[in-house]
């Protein structure tokens, strides 16, 4: 099955820490958000994962190339502009070859359980969250 991380953001009410990287590999218990995500999607048994990201996505694909112990093919959607979700999704679906896939935030770490939503078609699943702010 495949997914797509939307990692694209600038994240802006993190400066100055995203001046120099990306939201995506700030370290979260020494592990970066992205590497947090991918390793979510793993254990429910994702084997493609398409990246969508924009700013500072050469340090990402850096990162992701360095680290190949992931056991997946991860693939790069990158936004020359900043499209928002809908459009980097769109910029995307040139790599998806499946009918269903799953889309995750990259700046969230959640606990859903992807097992109950993952053969139902048209399914969306949302957690409240504990903060407006996204990552802090």
């Amino acid at each position: 099955m495949q997914a797509m991380i939307l990692a694209g953001g600038r994240g802006v009410r993190l400066r100055p820490i995203t001046d120099s990287i990306p939201k995506s590999l700030i370290p979260i218990n020494n592990k970066p958000l992205i590497e947090w995500s991918i390793k979510y999607l793993k254990k429910f048994g994702i084997d493609e994962i398409i990246i969508c990201s924009g700013y500072r996505s050469k340090q990402i694909k850096n990162f992701l190339k360095k680290k190949k112990n992931f056991n997946c093919k991860i693939k790069h959607s990158v936004e020359k502009i900043p499209l928002g979700t809908a459009g980097a999704i769109k910029n995307a679906m040139k790599n998806i070859s499946s009918k269903s896939f799953i889309v995750i935030n990259g700046d969230v770490i959640t606990n859903i359980n992807l097992k109950k939503i993952l053969h139902k078609p048209n399914t969306i699943a949302s957690n409240e969250l504990k903060t407006k702010f996204g990552t802090m």
